[in-house]
């Protein structure tokens, strides 16, 4: 209706958040859930970086002592990439001051892998004499998804271009509703958006800018919505033909929204009352 688009308030208005937290909303939702998602991995990883998983990386740093061990078990065979391996189970005697122990251990072995009984020389780290292999072996497997830096580059990176994205395109709209101009628009098209929840509209509408050009846009309106529920109807029938507002901007007219004046926020009174109490209108 036309007394909507004169209902609209002048520049600068005051807008609600709903709106801008509408605007793309899936890259908000999908940047958000890689950010955050990424990070606790990454921080996951980083808690881990110490633990069983940095035994090689700390055998090869040394400094080792090289003792005469026993194979006890040796599992089938299995690809690693490029590499063929075997899990191995030893044991090896350590003295520790009057005390002699057996330890046991576990490790990658390439093939061809020896055989249970043989004999192989075990490193084993002189600090910590749990952390050990067999020499030329694999304590653990590592891989690049077992670091910090993987998932950054994988979750936390991708996630943030999107929040940048979907900041830009805030503010682009901000701009617009708060500093737009407003005209009057008219609906030419409206598709349900599928396999999305909360259930949106595509909504296809035309405008005059400030020069009289007509120009054509679209976005997503959620179905619930006061504008929703309005063009719901035309899902099924010709698009309603009523004036509804739409702002733009004035340099970039390709920027645009079509809106209901419930999406703003109504305007200071406070002032005005204040005077008509003393009679001043």
């Amino acid at each position: 209706m036309m007394h909507e688009v004169r209902s609209i308030p002048p520049a600068p208005r005051r807008i609600r958040l709903r709106p801008l937290l509408a605007h793309r909303w899936p890259l908000l939702a999908s940047g958000s859930l890689l950010v955050v998602c990424g990070t606790l991995l990454a921080w996951l990883m980083f808690l881990q970086e110490g633990g069983k998983w940095s035994d090689t990386a700390r055998l090869d740093r040394g400094p080792c002592r090289i003792v005469a061990g026993t194979v006890l078990a040796v599992g089938p065979p299995f690809v690693d990439g490029n590499r063929a391996l075997r899990w191995v189970d030893y044991e090896f005697p350590w003295a520790r001051e009057t005390v002699s122990l057996t330890l046991k251990g576990h490790a990658f072995v390439p093939e061809p892998a020896p055989a249970p009984g043989a004999r192989v020389d075990v490193e084993v780290l002189v600090a910590e004499p749990n952390r050990n292999r067999i020499r030329g072996a694999l304590a653990m497997i590592d891989h690049d998804y077992l670091h910090p830096p993987f998932w950054i580059a994988a979750m936390v990176a991708p996630g943030a271009l999107l929040l940048l994205g979907w900041l830009a395109g805030a503010f682009t709209l901000r701009h617009v509703l708060v500093h737009g101009d407003v005209s009057v628009g008219r609906v030419v098209r409206v598709d349900r958006v599928p396999l999305v929840l909360p259930q949106m509209l595509r909504i296809d509408y035309e405008f005059r800018d400030h020069r009289a050009i007509v120009r054509r846009h679209g976005h997503w309106v959620r179905l619930h919505g006061a504008l929703g529920v309005r063009l719901a109807a035309a899902l099924d029938a010709a698009p309603t033909a009523e004036p509804l507002p739409v702002l733009h901007d004035r340099l970039h007219p390709q920027h645009s929204r079509m809106l209901l004046p419930q999406d703003f926020l109504p305007e200071n009174t406070a002032a005005p009352t204040r005077l008509s109490e003393h009679g001043v209108t």
